[in-house]
């Protein structure tokens, strides 16, 4: 059960925006998104992938020395979400309000109330990288500035709501690819404290008219903690009953 924060946000996409601020756009920020979408073939091609369905491959560093996985996902934005690690390692669904893990050899574990919350939060944080959502006037945008990731300058903006922690999206000067999202999670393998996590975006390719990073690399307080590479990734129209039912 300790290691399924890790494989929720192995597995993430993140989107880009090419056009650049004009000094006096009345709000800055919204507009890095608003172009932000255009960029990636505009909401229409972008809503395909409300439900889709993905895997990826990598090492998680948890406990230290990598470890290779293989894990297939789907999700129905924004609050179900199912991941199953190959070999019977490891199932985890989020359906709404409810939540189950299944470790490898162990009973099924229904997620109690505070779980949930940190479940819960953990999805929010990746659903606002698919950059959609930020269409709702409920969330508070801001620029943060230019900054570097991976050595290159990047802007950032803070994204904030009432009923959420604060998620940071950074984006590449030049090319306008989100290149990097930070947010706060609660770490298992630390005493479930709360860390920092940064979430690194690279080797962006085209599935059917969108842009979606191939690769992605996790640190949590800077060190690696996963690192993986997504592929077959495809929309669906709809998702079977059972595919966020209780694991069992």
């Amino acid at each position: 059960m300790r290691y399924y924060l890790s494989f929720l946000a192995a597995g993430f996409l993140a989107l880009q925006f090419t056009t650049p601020l004009k000094a006096d756009d009345a709000d800055p920020a919204r507009a890095v998104i608003d172009k932000a979408i255009k960029a990636m073939g505009g909401e229409e091609k972008l809503a395909k992938f409300k439900n889709h369905t993905w895997k990826n491959k990598g090492n998680w560093y948890g406990m230290g020395d990598g470890v290779p996985y293989t894990a297939s996902y789907a999700v129905a934005w924004p609050d179900k979400f199912r991941f199953e690690v190959e070999g019977g390692f490891m199932t985890y669904v989020i359906d709404g309000d409810k939540g189950w893990v299944q470790p490898m050899g162990a009973e099924t574990h229904e997620f109690s109330k505070e779980e949930m919350a940190d479940q819960k939060e953990a999805l929010h944080a990746n659903w606002v990288t698919t950059l959609l959502p930020l269409k709702d006037k409920t969330y508070k945008l801001s620029l943060l500035g230019e900054t570097k990731v991976a050595d290159k300058p990047a802007v950032g903006v803070k994204v904030s709501h009432k009923d959420h922690k604060d998620v940071s999206l950074y984006f590449d000067k030049d090319t306008g690819l989100l290149v990097k999202s930070e947010n706060k999670v609660k770490d298992p393998e630390a005493g479930n404290v709360e860390v920092n996590q940064e979430s690194l975006y690279s080797d962006y390719q085209d599935v059917e008219g969108a842009k979606m990073a191939m690769k992605m690399t996790i640190l949590r307080d800077g060190k690696k903690y996963v690192e993986g590479e997504n592929f077959e990734i495809k929309p669906v129209d709809k998702h079977d009953d059972k595919t966020f039912a209780k694991p069992s």
